[in-house]
C-alpha cells in the first residue's frame, strides 16, 4: 500500500534520459480540464440545465488571432450527460 504514495522515482544508474525521444504537440492542441459552472446554462441541442456550481470535465482550446483587451480567449466544449453531441459554451 505504501508504494503508491511514494514521491521519489527509481532510476537506475544507466539511465539517460537524452535517449528518450520528444513528443511533438499540435499548435491548437485541445487540453481536457475540470471546471465548475460559474453561471446557470442550458445546452443548445437538448435543452437540459447545468446548474452554477456543477462540476465537469471539458475540452478547452485556445482562440486563434482573437482577443478581448487584450486578454486571450478560451473556447470551451461541454458534454451533456443526457446529449451524446458536444455543444459549445
Amino acid at each position: 500500500m505504501s508504494e503508491r504514495k511514494v514521491l521519489n522515482k527509481y532510476y537506475p544508474p544507466d539511465f539517460d534520459p537524452s535517449k528518450i525521444p520528444r513528443m511533438k504537440l499540435a499548435k491548437n492542441r485541445q487540453y481536457t480540464v475540470r471546471l465548475m459552472a460559474p453561471f446557470n446554462m442550458r445546452c443548445a441541442t437538448c435543452g437540459e440545465y447545468i446548474y452554477k456550481g456543477k462540476k465537469f470535465n471539458a475540452r478547452k482550446e485556445d482562440v486563434e488571432n482573437e482577443d478581448y483587451l487584450g486578454i486571450r480567449i478560451y473556447r470551451f466544449y461541454i458534454k451533456v450527460s443526457r446529449s451524446y453531441l458536444m455543444p459549445s459554451s
